[in-house]
Protein backbone atom coordinates (compact mmCIF):
# COMPACT_ATOMS: atom_id res chain seq x y z
CA UNK A 1 0.00 0.00 0.00
CA UNK A 2 1.38 3.37 -1.00
CA UNK A 3 1.13 6.61 0.93
CA UNK A 4 -0.70 9.61 -0.49
CA UNK A 5 2.64 11.10 -1.60
CA UNK A 6 3.35 7.97 -3.69
CA UNK A 7 6.13 6.56 -1.51
CA UNK A 8 5.86 3.05 -0.13
CA UNK A 9 5.32 2.73 3.64
CA UNK A 10 8.43 2.13 5.72
CA UNK A 11 9.36 -1.53 5.94
CA UNK A 12 9.41 -3.12 9.38
CA UNK A 13 12.88 -4.39 10.33
CA UNK A 14 13.09 -8.16 10.02
CA UNK A 15 16.39 -8.80 11.76
CA UNK A 16 17.98 -7.50 14.91
CA UNK A 17 20.72 -5.84 12.89
CA UNK A 18 18.13 -3.88 10.86
CA UNK A 19 16.32 -2.87 14.03
CA UNK A 20 19.50 -1.71 15.75
CA UNK A 21 20.69 0.11 12.65
CA UNK A 22 17.38 1.99 12.39
CA UNK A 23 17.71 3.33 15.96
CA UNK A 24 21.48 3.36 16.54
CA UNK A 25 21.94 7.13 16.26
CA UNK A 26 19.15 7.92 18.72
CA UNK A 27 20.35 5.21 21.11
CA UNK A 28 23.91 6.54 21.05
CA UNK A 29 22.72 10.09 21.71
CA UNK A 30 20.58 8.79 24.57
CA UNK A 31 23.49 6.80 25.99
CA UNK A 32 25.71 9.87 25.72
CA UNK A 33 23.22 11.91 27.73
CA UNK A 34 22.71 9.15 30.29
CA UNK A 35 26.49 9.07 30.75
CA UNK A 36 26.84 12.81 31.15
CA UNK A 37 28.59 13.32 27.83
CA UNK A 38 31.38 10.80 28.46
CA UNK A 39 31.82 9.08 25.09
CA UNK A 40 33.66 5.98 26.28
CA UNK A 41 31.02 5.33 28.97
CA UNK A 42 28.24 5.91 26.44
CA UNK A 43 29.80 3.46 24.01
CA UNK A 44 30.13 0.86 26.78
CA UNK A 45 26.51 1.43 27.84
CA UNK A 46 25.26 1.15 24.27
CA UNK A 47 27.24 -2.03 23.71
CA UNK A 48 25.83 -3.61 26.90
CA UNK A 49 22.30 -2.55 25.97
CA UNK A 50 22.68 -3.87 22.41
CA UNK A 51 23.86 -7.23 23.73
CA UNK A 52 20.89 -7.44 26.09
CA UNK A 53 18.52 -6.47 23.29
CA UNK A 54 20.01 -9.17 21.06
CA UNK A 55 19.56 -11.75 23.81
CA UNK A 56 15.88 -10.80 24.18
CA UNK A 57 15.06 -9.96 20.54
CA UNK A 58 12.62 -12.88 20.37
CA UNK A 59 10.54 -11.21 23.11
CA UNK A 60 9.79 -8.13 20.99
CA UNK A 61 6.14 -8.64 20.10
CA UNK A 62 5.38 -5.44 18.20
CA UNK A 63 8.04 -4.15 15.78
CA UNK A 64 6.29 -0.75 15.81
CA UNK A 65 7.23 -0.45 19.49
CA UNK A 66 10.90 -1.22 18.83
CA UNK A 67 12.21 2.24 19.69
CA UNK A 68 10.56 2.21 23.12
CA UNK A 69 11.69 -1.37 23.69
CA UNK A 70 15.30 -0.49 22.86
CA UNK A 71 15.24 2.67 25.00
CA UNK A 72 13.78 0.69 27.89
CA UNK A 73 16.72 -1.70 27.65
CA UNK A 74 19.18 1.21 27.38
CA UNK A 75 17.77 3.05 30.41
CA UNK A 76 17.50 -0.11 32.52
CA UNK A 77 21.04 -1.09 31.60
CA UNK A 78 22.20 2.37 32.65
CA UNK A 79 20.37 2.07 35.97
CA UNK A 80 21.85 -1.38 36.58
CA UNK A 81 25.35 -0.13 35.78
CA UNK A 82 24.97 2.78 38.22
CA UNK A 83 23.72 0.45 40.94
CA UNK A 84 26.63 -1.92 40.37
CA UNK A 85 29.07 0.99 40.36
CA UNK A 86 27.72 2.19 43.70
CA UNK A 87 28.13 -1.30 45.15
CA UNK A 88 31.77 -1.47 44.21
CA UNK A 89 34.16 1.40 44.68
CA UNK A 90 36.25 0.74 41.60
CA UNK A 91 35.67 2.24 38.20
CA UNK A 92 36.26 0.09 35.16
CA UNK A 93 36.90 1.54 31.75
CA UNK A 94 37.24 -0.81 28.79
CA UNK A 95 37.58 -0.06 25.07
CA UNK A 96 35.07 -1.54 22.68
CA UNK A 97 36.56 -4.38 20.70
CA UNK A 98 33.58 -5.62 18.71
CA UNK A 99 34.33 -5.29 15.00
CA UNK A 100 30.64 -5.19 14.11
CA UNK A 101 29.99 -2.30 16.47
CA UNK A 102 32.97 -0.38 15.13
CA UNK A 103 31.81 -1.03 11.58
CA UNK A 104 28.35 0.32 12.42
CA UNK A 105 29.86 3.45 13.94
CA UNK A 106 32.13 3.93 10.92
CA UNK A 107 29.20 3.45 8.53
CA UNK A 108 27.32 6.50 9.76
CA UNK A 109 26.85 8.83 6.83
CA UNK A 110 25.82 12.45 7.11
CA UNK A 111 25.03 14.20 3.82
CA UNK A 112 24.92 17.67 5.43
CA UNK A 113 26.89 20.60 4.06
CA UNK A 114 29.94 21.81 6.04
CA UNK A 115 28.00 24.90 7.17
CA UNK A 116 25.12 22.75 8.40
CA UNK A 117 27.57 20.54 10.27
CA UNK A 118 29.20 23.55 11.98
CA UNK A 119 25.85 25.12 12.92
CA UNK A 120 24.44 21.83 14.17
CA UNK A 121 27.68 21.09 16.01
CA UNK A 122 27.62 24.43 17.81
CA UNK A 123 23.99 24.00 18.82
CA UNK A 124 24.63 20.40 19.83
CA UNK A 125 27.63 21.39 21.95
CA UNK A 126 25.71 24.16 23.73
CA UNK A 127 22.77 21.87 24.42
CA UNK A 128 25.00 18.99 25.50
CA UNK A 129 26.92 21.24 27.90
CA UNK A 130 23.69 22.54 29.40
CA UNK A 131 22.23 19.03 29.71
CA UNK A 132 25.40 17.70 31.28
CA UNK A 133 25.11 20.31 34.04
CA UNK A 134 21.74 18.86 35.09
CA UNK A 135 21.43 16.12 37.69
CA UNK A 136 21.11 12.69 36.06
CA UNK A 137 17.38 12.18 36.85
CA UNK A 138 16.53 15.55 35.26
CA UNK A 139 18.84 14.94 32.31
CA UNK A 140 17.25 11.56 31.58
CA UNK A 141 13.64 12.81 31.51
CA UNK A 142 14.39 15.90 29.42
CA UNK A 143 16.36 13.84 26.93
CA UNK A 144 13.74 11.13 26.62
CA UNK A 145 10.85 13.60 26.48
CA UNK A 146 12.08 16.62 24.60
CA UNK A 147 14.71 15.11 22.34
CA UNK A 148 13.58 11.54 21.72
CA UNK A 149 9.87 12.41 21.82
CA UNK A 150 8.65 9.89 24.37
CA UNK A 151 5.43 10.75 26.22
CA UNK A 152 5.38 11.15 29.99
CA UNK A 153 3.67 7.79 30.43
CA UNK A 154 6.36 6.10 28.33
CA UNK A 155 9.15 7.86 30.23
CA UNK A 156 7.61 6.76 33.52
CA UNK A 157 7.62 3.17 32.27
CA UNK A 158 11.19 3.45 30.94
CA UNK A 159 12.54 4.89 34.19
CA UNK A 160 10.21 2.88 36.43
CA UNK A 161 8.95 5.99 38.27
CA UNK A 162 5.44 7.47 38.67
CA UNK A 163 4.13 9.77 35.92
CA UNK A 164 3.91 12.62 38.43
CA UNK A 165 7.62 12.28 39.10
CA UNK A 166 8.32 12.51 35.38
CA UNK A 167 6.15 15.64 35.06
CA UNK A 168 7.88 17.25 38.02
CA UNK A 169 11.35 16.40 36.71
CA UNK A 170 10.50 17.71 33.24
CA UNK A 171 9.31 20.99 34.75
CA UNK A 172 12.43 21.34 36.89
CA UNK A 173 14.76 20.36 34.04
CA UNK A 174 13.22 22.86 31.63
CA UNK A 175 13.38 25.59 34.26
CA UNK A 176 17.01 24.74 35.02
CA UNK A 177 17.90 24.87 31.32
CA UNK A 178 16.23 28.28 30.97
CA UNK A 179 18.23 29.52 33.96
CA UNK A 180 21.47 28.15 32.49
CA UNK A 181 20.91 29.96 29.18
CA UNK A 182 18.49 32.87 29.83
CA UNK A 183 19.20 34.62 26.51
CA UNK A 184 18.87 31.60 24.22
CA UNK A 185 16.10 29.11 23.74
CA UNK A 186 17.97 25.85 24.20
CA UNK A 187 14.76 23.87 24.44
CA UNK A 188 13.63 25.28 21.08
CA UNK A 189 16.83 23.93 19.52
CA UNK A 190 16.41 20.42 20.88
CA UNK A 191 15.09 18.80 17.70
CA UNK A 192 18.17 19.76 15.70
CA UNK A 193 20.18 17.06 17.43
Amino acid sequence: MRRTDGTPPPREPRTFEELLDAHLDALYRGALRLCGGHRADAEDLLQDAALRALEHFGELRDPAAAKGWLFTILVRTSLNRRRAHRRRAETACADLGEQEFEAALAAWDDPSSPEDVVDAGTTRERLAAALDRLDEPLRAVIWLGDVEGFRQREIARLLDVPEGTVASRLFRARRALRELRPHASIIGERRSL
